[in-house]
């Protein structure tokens, strides 16, 4: 029998299926994808338009960028709001509002999107950092501002890493790259071997929640080598907390005990810090679980509860923020390894009763083992109501940790769904937020692709 829908072709020719959204098919998503990743080398003359020559004389950013978007060299179709938005670690509606509303007067968000998109010092109404492509180049490279580590690391904390691992990318890119060669990190001064360090362990973790895991471990290899030679041994621990998770989150466990022992031994030799050797410790505990070593696992995490109140004397400024909060997450996660969900139940309300409204991200995860606290405990009702609460939150969100998160809800739900309504609409609800959100595993294997690729050149 014949039907009146029309069929839906992609501009190359090929037949689209009725749920893809993207009027592209999957071959041409990808080749697009890959050139999108990062802001793309640009013409000599791009900027010599007369709609790009009338927004800097507007002294508005916003307007250049929309100038940029819609520039012919892009091609027919202008680029899309939310790829640039990506870039700078802002959201679509961000960037819509950035582009529409006053000018912005913030100089550092200023300096660095214009060094991002390549702008010419000479078109700009304020002065580009030291060493940006079209800035001053000077004699040896520039630390990377703290100001900057601080504002990424609270966007990525707002949208996820999927958004804005090219950003970090591109700066280390520019600023770091020359460091993965021993010998110039021998001549690199600490404090810049130790920011770039802390950019590497950032990518690494906005690579991980990309869905990019090798790309992530180079990262964060990287910033190990970085933090040892820097002498910073805080965030060289960190970076140690850091590869341990990693290879927690894939099931390592011999990989994340030694990373979390190597981590306690550099803590070992810097100033006290409680918080940390807290974190490292918890950490153990997770290993030790996945190993299935719960009773050893308690032990560790008893050690690491009393490492909270331990004094801390001195506190790297690269270390990125753990709290209380942040601890009790990590113990929910070693709580439901080894199947005490009442007490997972418990650190986890705790946690979100606390977890600031800013950390996105955070939130979403830690709501997601409670769903997975609640249906191991039979609750189904209240699970299905924090399900609907977390999906309220993900418009937006670019987290590969989220959607695998969304898809072990998903299989959990599965078996109540004959004899639940409420499980049923939920499993609906979370398959659309998964298909909504499938462009992020592609994301993820093509920064894989690219970083295997820029190992080899190298």
């Amino acid at each position: 029998m014949q039907t009146n829908r029309a069929s839906r072709r992609c501009s190359c020719g090929a037949g689209l299926a009725r749920d893809n959204r993207t009027n592209q098919c999957s071959s041409c998503y990808r080749r697009q994808s890959a050139r999108l990743l990062t802001p793309p080398t640009l013409p000599t003359g791009f900027w010599d338009t007369s709609e790009l020559q009338a927004a800097f004389a507007d002294r508005h950013i916003g307007r250049v960028i929309r100038a940029y978007r819609h520039h012919p060299h892009h091609g027919m179709r202008p680029l899309p709001q939310e790829v640039v938005a990506g870039w700078m670690g802002q959201t679509q509606a961000q960037l819509s509002r950035l582009e529409n509303g006053l000018p912005l007067r913030d100089l550092d968000r200023l300096a660095a999107w214009a060094a991002l998109l390549g702008m010419p010092q000479q078109l700009l109404w304020f002065a580009l950092p030291a060493g940006s492509p079209a800035g001053d180049s000077p004699a040896a490279p520039r630390e990377p501002d703290l100001r900057l580590l601080r504002s990424l690391r609270s966007a990525d904390r707002r949208v996820g890493g999927g958004h804005l691992y090219a950003t970090v990318s591109s700066y280390l890119a520019e600023h770091g790259s020359s460091l993965t060669r021993h010998g110039a990190r021998a001549a690199a001064s600490p404090a810049f071997l130790a920011a770039t360090a802390s950019l590497h362990e950032m990518a690494g973790w906005m690579a991980h929640d990309a869905g990019a895991a090798p790309t992530a471990r180079e990262h964060l290899m990287a910033a190990s080598y970085l933090a040892r030679d820097s002498g910073d041994q805080q965030l060289k621990a960190q970076v140690f907390a850091s590869l341990s998770h990693l290879a927690s989150y894939q099931g390592n466990a011999n990989d994340a005990l030694t990373y979390s022992i190597s981590g306690l031994e550099a803590a070992r030799t810097a100033p006290s810090h409680g918080l940390l050797k807290a974190r490292l410790l918890a950490i153990q505990a997770r290993s030790l679980a996945i190993a299935g070593k719960p009773a050893e696992a308690m032990s560790v995490l008893e050690d690491a509860e009393r490492a909270l109140s331990e004094e801390t004397v001195v506190v790297s400024k690269w270390l990125s923020p753990f709290d209380e909060t942040s601890f009790a997450i990590e113990a929910a996660r070693c709580f439901l390894r080894i199947g005490d969900l009442a007490e997972a139940h418990r650190r986890l309300e705790d946690a979100l009763t606390a977890r600031a409204r800013e950390r996105v991200r955070s939130r979403l995860l830690a709501q997601l083992m409670l769903v997975t606290a609640l249906l191991g405990r039979g609750l189904l009702d209240e699970a299905c109501v924090v399900a609907h609460r977390v999906l309220e939150l993900t418009t937006g969100l670019s987290s590969a940790v989220v959607v695998e998160h969304l898809r072990h809800v998903e299989i959990l739900l599965k078996p109540h769904a004959s004899r639940s309504a409420e499980a049923q609409a939920t499993m609906v609800r979370i398959g659309e937020a998964i298909r909504e959100n499938a462009w992020i595993g592609i994301m993820g294997g093509l920064h894989s692709v690219i970083s295997a690729g820029q190992a080899h050149a190298r």
